[in-house]
């Protein structure tokens, strides 16, 4: 038996027979000489969460939308209720009450949140806005969800924006639900209550595919698990039959190493800020008087709610946000006067948090984008221009790092995959020397693999005398791989008091206000 028969073997091992719900069959998908998929079979029960794990290019996401009518299958079948479906577009998948929900949202900003939600959906030719409303408002009610309906859907955050992609699928009553890293932009709080949600969802009937990198969401959340390397089955089975060790095992292929965290001795202080007050976008103090320490060799995490002040924060960190008072020193210099290209010169490095509108130019080249922010330092410079060889040799570098795949540097970064561009904008950010590195959600869409790996080149800046602030909204994440980790709460900063300072309980309670007898 191979080594992937066996894994699988070992995987189906004490899988009971089922009815499935939705049953794919031999599925292949090729794109030109590109293997997606290859002999894939996949069995969900119906009124369960069934989890789909992976490496990122392990064809996850084209399974998903093998099923959702995005990619007709080159071989293979689809059942779904038990009756043989051939879908021709996403459309006729939505008719079949098949809906789904992809990394990259389809919100379009200028469109209200009400018009989004029906887009597509709407009820009749003449609108009815106050019914609408109202059922929009009990479907968000029951996801636990709150919307201002009449807003523009621009002033959504990353996780506002996710929320109302998953409501538009109740909108359409979709009896199977495929939701495509659902928790990325969430904090604990909000991921916690979606998965109640989509728990209860589960418990009335609906079918919920779930394409996740988080294990610790699989082994609490989900009945059943497929892993997928290679385009290929790897293992099915039980989640309550196995462990994050090995479901980590299956996807990479090889047994995971340990995070080293807390083992350098922190030295002299890298980033500090002094009552710090940043203006937000509705004119209120986002970020409130917070005094910040961090001191070279340590990766410091930000926990907190979404819309607690990170972004401002950041903001005026990197030197666009709008200072109130307060002072920035980085390496004991003030930097509170300079613009973002003389802080970048003295070593601060950015991991933005969406990459679309804050890290890459989608039509421009690979190599184009590896210079971006970086173009006035080390040899990219001669004279007014930059170097093309040496912007190449950057390029090329920055692809390395991570194990960017990609068609050529020539090649526009829309051609990535979002989880190629997240390794390219984080590989840009450890290089020439940073001092400072600023990450905020540094491993969105990541897999397991790349994100140890993102976490171990920071590291490793760090052992050199770097220092980093690393803003996530997966707590577990944070505790995983930072030295210590402070919250941010009503635009204040918080630490934990050292016996709690790793415990999740605690800090969780600390992100929502329900711990007594801490200060900021």
């Amino acid at each position: 038996m191979g080594h992937c028969c066996a894994l699988r073997a070992a995987g189906r091992k004490g899988v009971r027979r089922l009815t499935p719900h939705v049953r794919l069959r031999g599925i292949d998908k090729r794109f030109g000489s590109v293997v997606a998929l290859e002999a894939v079979s996949l069995e969900v029960e119906k009124g369960t969460i069934h989890a789909i794990v992976g490496e990122n290019g392990a064809g996850k996401t084209t399974l998903m939308k093998v099923l959702y009518g995005s990619h007709p299958p080159d071989d293979g079948t689809i059942e779904v209720g038990g009756e043989a479906v051939a879908f021709r577009d996403s459309a006729d998948a939505i008719r079949h009450r098949i809906g789904m929900v992809s990394q990259h949202y389809s919100i379009i900003p200028e469109l209200t949140c009400l018009q989004n939600l029906i887009l597509g959906a709407e009820p009749a030719a003449f609108l009815d806005e106050q019914a609408i409303e109202a059922r929009a408002q009990m479907l968000a009610a029951k996801m636990g969800f709150s919307f201002a309906w009449s807003e523009p859907a621009a002033n959504l955050s990353p996780a506002g924006a996710q929320k109302l992609e998953i409501l538009k699928l109740l909108w359409r009553e979709a009896d199977v639900m495929i939701l495509d890293e659902p928790t990325a932009m969430l904090s604990p709080a909000d991921a916690e209550a979606l998965f109640e949600s989509l728990t209860a969802l589960a418990d009335q009937g609906r079918t919920i595919l779930l394409v996740t990198h988080r294990l610790p969401e699989v082994l609490r959340f989900c009945k059943r698990a497929d892993v997928l390397r290679g385009g290929k089955n790897v293992a099915t089975t039980e989640v309550a039959e196995t462990s994050a060790g090995q479901l980590a095992e299956w996807i990479v292929g090889h047994a995971m190493s340990e995070p080293v965290v807390g083992s350098f001795e922190p030295g002299e202080a890298v980033l500090e800020t002094r009552g710090l007050t940043v203006r937000g976008d509705r004119g209120d103090e986002a970020v409130r008087g917070v005094d910040v320490l961090i001191r070279s060799g340590e990766v410091v995490g930000l926990a907190g709610v979404d819309g607690n002040g990170q972004r401002e924060l950041y903001d005026a960190l990197v030197g666009v946000g709008e200072v109130l008072a307060g002072d920035v020193f980085m390496e004991g210099a003030d930097i509170g006067r300079l613009n973002p290209g003389e802080r970048i010169a003295r070593g601060l490095r950015l991991i933005p948090e969406d990459r679309h509108t804050q890290g890459v130019i989608e039509d421009w080249s690979l190599e184009a984008n590896a210079a971006l922010g970086l173009h006035r330092l080390g040899d990219l410079r001669r004279g007014q221009w930059v170097h093309a060889p040496a912007r190449r040799r950057l390029a090329e570098r920055i692809a390395e790092r991570f194990r960017t795949k990609h068609g050529g540097l020539h090649q526009p970064m829309r051609s990535l995959s979002g989880g190629n561009q997240q390794r390219f904008v984080a590989a840009r950010s450890l290089e020439f020397a940073p001092r400072l590195m600023l990450a905020f959600q540094p491993t969105r869409g990541l897999d397991i693999d790349g994100t140890q790996a993102v976490y171990e080149a920071i590291r490793n800046r760090c052992r050199e005398g770097a220092a980093a602030l690393v803003a996530s909204f997966d707590l577990d994440e944070l505790l995983e791989h930072c030295d210590r980790i402070v919250v941010i709460r009503g635009g204040r900063i918080y630490e934990p008091p050292a016996p709690q300072a790793r415990d999740r309980n605690a800090i969780g309670r600390l992100m929502v206000g329900a711990e007594a007898g801490l200060s900021a």
